[in-house]
């Protein structure tokens, strides 16, 4: 399992927020599931609303991003649908053959208030 977090200062006059990624780990097998939960809580535990946007590197290019409810192929760095969450948003994806022994990165671009912050993971495809 891997985890990120990060400190960040909310908009004057509230407390700072913790943003947090946790992965299934750094490896993961062709067609099955790989797991990921992204957290926004205040200074205080509590939920906060943002939204995420998730990406696919290789090296520092986008090659995946989830669009229309999916992780499909896509180039640029802003591709991808921003997705509304409150608190927590897991999810789970599955991995093609065609990735099999790349180094890919994961990357959750969470807003917060107007600011952002990418937290990266790293994922390598293993054959069955």
């Amino acid at each position: 399992m891997a985890v990120l977090a990060l400190l960040v200062a909310a908009p004057v006059g509230a407390a700072s927020a913790k943003i947090k990624l946790v992965t299934g780990g750094a490896t993961t097998v062709v067609d099955q599931p790989w797991r990921y939960t992204v957290t926004v809580r205040s200074g205080t535990g509590a939920p906060l609303r943002a939204r995420v946007k998730l990406q696919l590197l290789l090296g520092e290019i986008v090659v995946g991003c989830w669009k229309g409810g999916a992780m499909v192929q896509c180039f640029g760095k802003t591709a991808g649908d921003w997705i509304a969450f409150r608190g927590k948003r897991t999810g789970v994806l599955r991995f093609p053959a065609q990735s099999v022994g790349v180094k890919l990165t994961f990357q959750a671009t969470v807003d917060l208030h107007g600011q952002t912050r990418k937290l990266r993971a790293p994922v390598t495809v293993l054959a069955v």
